[in-house]
Order: C-alpha cells, then structure tokens, then sequence
C-alpha cells in the first residue's frame, strides 16, 4: 500500500470529504483498521482483538 502525506487545513472539512471519496471501499476499510490496530496498541493490548460478529434473531409482530 502507498503511503502520501498530505497537509491540509484542519477547518477545510470539504478536502477531506473530497479525499475519502477519492478512496476505494478497500482503502477506506484498510484506513479504518489501520486506526483500529492503532488504537489496541495505545491502549496495550498485546493481541489485536477481532471485530465480533453478532447474530441476533427477532421475532416479527404481525
């Protein structure tokens, strides 16, 4: 994955709009868990929990 570093006003939210849309699904995911990887090693976690999935069934009322 190429990594750019670009500065930007912080107060321009429309660039950052514009980059994120600029993005694939993919780069965006991968941004995404990058950060969320990020965050478990700041907060000392020595493994990297996984996203859990939940199922839940309802019941419909007709």
């Amino acid at each position: 994955m190429k990594k750019d570093i670009v500065v930007v006003d912080r107060d321009d939210a429309a660039k950052d709009v514009l980059f994120w849309k600029n993005k694939t699904p993919e780069e965006r995911l991968n941004a995404v868990e990058l950060l969320r990887e990020q965050y478990y090693v700041i907060q000392g976690y020595k493994d990297i929990p996984r996203i859990e999935r939940v199922i839940r069934i309802v019941e419909r009322v007709k």
